[in-house]
């Protein structure tokens, strides 16, 4: 499904309404000449791609779309509306894309495990991409999206009833072993205080766990649940000093490629697994700043 395409017609456009019918008055055909000129306000990359997909699959030329078009008043009209159309169209909420999409397998296994999973159940907020201050969630609908699609990117052809269980597993395995989640899903303590205290509580963390975990999952095929248990040493507090320039910059949670690579490969370090070139890099340039200290 696509939105409307926008256009301006220059031209003397004609309205006949569809009958005499006082009712069907504003329902009817427009007239076009074919001399014209179509100036699309808003849409231009729709358009573009429908052309290109029309060159791979002519087939699909019985699609439709829906079109407004307006009377072309000038350029300054024009301007006004493509500033318009676009300054005040508002994007749905990352979490909400997600939980409506019902075409991405990704998506898909994300919503079951947000309702199913015992760790995610109750704490997985879906229609919001950030969690406020009192909220009682711990993880988003997005980050869980994010973090699952790093985990299971390398096996994507593989068939859904196999991702969902694969990321079931996975993910249960890893809530054994962070027992700052398991505090909050027993009520011990409040999400609030752990977003306040530990870097585990932020999508960085989740998404970080998803990309090492297809990492482990390759090195160790057959073993990977039992080296999970090595999280158990993390000291995720973010009074550690460990993750400053990691996973914070100046105390505050930094959610950057490159801090994501670097707490990527501090995790890959924990369970023992090689680093890639540009997690090694990002290490080094780490150690750089800190005058050689890791």
């Amino acid at each position: 499904m696509f939105s409307a395409i926008t256009a301006s017609i220059d031209g003397l456009v004609d309205f006949v309404p569809f009958s005499d019918n006082p009712q069907n008055y504003n329902i009817g055909y427009i007239k076009v000449p074919m001399s014209s000129r179509i100036v699309i306000n808003d849409g231009q990359h729709r358009r573009a791609a429908i052309d290109a997909a029309l060159k791979k699959k002519p087939e699909i030329g019985d699609e439709t779309i829906s079109v407004v078009f307006f009377i072309d008043e000038g350029l300054k009209r024009s301007q006004q509306m493509f500033a318009d159309l676009n300054r005040y169209a508002i994007r749905p909420s990352g979490s909400i894309n997600i939980l409506y999409d019902h075409r991405d397998p990704v998506a898909e296994i994300s919503r079951v495990l947000s309702t199913e999973l015992f760790l995610f159940k109750g704490l997985t907020e879906v229609e919001r991409s950030t969690i406020s201050n009192r909220s009682t969630k711990l993880f988003t609908l997005s980050g869980l999206y994010r973090a699952t699609n790093e985990l299971i990117n390398s096996c994507i052809d593989k068939p859904y009833e196999e991702l969902k269980v694969l990321s079931f597993e996975y993910w249960t395995e890893v809530g054994k072993h962070i027992k700052e989640w398991n505090s909050v899903k027993e009520g011990i303590v409040k999400a609030s205080e752990l977003r306040r205290d530990y870097i585990n509580a932020h999508a960085i963390t989740l998404v970080a766990l998803g990309k090492a975990g297809c990492s482990l999952i390759k090195e160790f095929p057959l073993s990977w649940k039992e080296e999970l248990v090595r999280l158990n040493s993390v000291d995720w507090h973010r009074g550690n000093k460990y993750w400053e320039g990691r996973v914070t910059v100046g105390g505050k949670i930094s959610f950057s490629r490159n801090n994501l690579v670097l707490l990527t490969s501090s995790l890959k370090k924990v369970l023992r697994i090689p680093l890639t070139i540009e997690e090694q890099e990002a290490e080094n340039s780490l150690a750089s700043s800190n005058g050689g200290i890791r």
